[in-house]
């Protein structure tokens, strides 16, 4: 799976250029991994294939609802499209005021966990911030914000980006890591 694939799928990555390096650093070590949890009850689209897959994919991380994920952004998208990222993760994207997406995944390997945390971080521009998780990353890039978030308990960890200032993306990154 290319590294833009494993961003996210949301339609503007144009200015994202240093985000695009941070995601597929932070995901390169992605392999294996599985999880207990299952997303809600739209369709999810097979990253790989293209295809929609009816009702809720098992073994998936949870997509934020629509209604959280309005409320931590201050807009009103739609959504969530659901999309299969490799090693057992999801991507979650929201159209309308911005286009707005986060990429999840739970219950890595202790293996690929640590190398998510370990790169989380890497890409430049990137600084570590407080608040979100057991260890958060953040970057602004072209008026998009980009958090790069994990929780050690549920080795857990997500990549989610907005367009605007840096508290809302905060928000929704920290509905992620919550949810799952």
């Amino acid at each position: 799976m290319d590294q833009a694939r494993m961003l996210l799928a949301v339609t503007n990555r144009a200015p994202l250029a240093a985000a695009a390096v941070m995601a597929g650093l932070a995901l390169a070590s992605c392999g294996s991994g599985s999880s207990s949890h299952t997303a809600g009850a739209t369709a999810t689209t097979s990253a790989s294939e293209g295809r929609r897959i009816p009702g809720p994919p098992p073994g998936l991380p949870t997509c934020p609802t629509l209604a959280q994920t309005n409320k931590a952004l201050g807009v009103t998208d739609t959504g969530p499209i659901r999309s299969e990222a490799g090693g057992g993760g999801i991507v979650c994207e929201y159209k309308g005021a911005g286009n707005a997406g986060v990429e999840i995944f739970v219950n890595q390997s202790q293996s690929v966990f640590a190398g998510q945390v370990a790169n989380a971080g890497r890409a430049p521009g990137m600084r570590k911030i407080t608040g979100v998780g057991d260890g958060a990353y953040a970057v602004i890039a072209d008026d998009r914000s980009v958090v790069n978030a994990y929780s050690n308990g549920g080795r857990t960890f997500v990549a989610a980006q907005a367009p605007g200032p840096l508290a809302p993306t905060e928000a929704f990154a920290r509905i992620a890591l919550a949810d799952n």
